[in-house]
């Protein structure tokens, strides 16, 4: 949704040579992890397994394994996980990367972790990701533009890197959601409670159609699909005390 408006950069013609370099320096950055990939794609499990295997031996990263939810990726996970990099896509099969990503933070130390942002999955519920140092970002569509070298690079002398079209994105997304009314607050507030339309219309004095229309605005705003993911998001943007 909020993809329309992220600036991309510009496509700088390479030869062919410069493609190889560029692949074999993001080898060599990613020799020096574990690595545990998520991604709920197997068209990209494969090309990925295929390209490990035309790798030199001394280029090919140790892979834990290729995961498509985030269960598969706690399960995959070793105890010690420092010397991990978790690559996941924003989005898996079982929903937003975020939960994950929150449930690695509280590990000490945590992996390294970098997500790649979906272009079409909402950008909203990355917003408290922004706000974590430990977390990198970059934009999916940027990936075949030297993002993920110049990410590995920033990662491999201890900095953190955000796309910037990731940020444009996700703070495009929050400037969405911040245009809530107080009404609409209000309302999120008894969502988040677990009030139906009709329990939200007899609270504020209003027909339940009323109620049921700001329902619709709020998950429009939001981004969401239902209102278990509003209240998720409304909590995490600390739009609900």
């Amino acid at each position: 949704m909020e993809s329309a408006s992220v600036a991309q950069p510009h496509a700088v013609p390479e030869t062919l040579a410069d493609q190889e370099a560029r692949e074999q320096r993001v080898r060599e950055l990613v020799c020096s992890y574990q690595l545990l990939i998520c991604n709920p794609s197997p068209a990209y499990a494969a090309i990925l397994n295929s390209n490990l295997n035309r790798c030199a031996d001394n280029t090919i990263p140790v892979l834990l394994g290729i995961c498509a939810t985030a269960a598969e990726a706690l399960a995959l996970l070793p105890p010690a996980a420092e010397e991990v990099l978790l690559v996941t896509t924003s989005h898996l099969r079982d929903g937003s990367c975020v939960p994950l990503i929150e449930a690695l933070l509280s590990q000490t130390p945590p992996p390294h972790l970098l997500v790649v942002q979906v272009v079409d999955a909402p950008a909203l519920p990355l917003a408290s990701l922004l706000a974590r140092p430990e977390v990198n970002l970059i934009w999916e569509e940027n990936i075949g533009h030297g993002i993920l070298e110049r990410a590995l690079e920033h990662m491999a002398l201890g900095k953190r890197f955000v796309d910037p079209a990731c940020r444009q994105s996700i703070e495009a997304a929050v400037a969405a959601a911040g245009a809530l009314t107080h009404r609409e607050l209000e309302v999120l507030a008894l969502v988040a409670a677990g009030l139906t339309n009709r329990q939200i219309a007899e609270r504020l004095v209003v027909a339940e159609v009323t109620a049921r229309d700001h329902v619709q605005r709020i998950l429009r705003k939001l981004a969401v699909n239902d209102r278990t993911a509003a209240a998720v998001i409304g909590l995490r943007l600390g739009l609900l005390s």
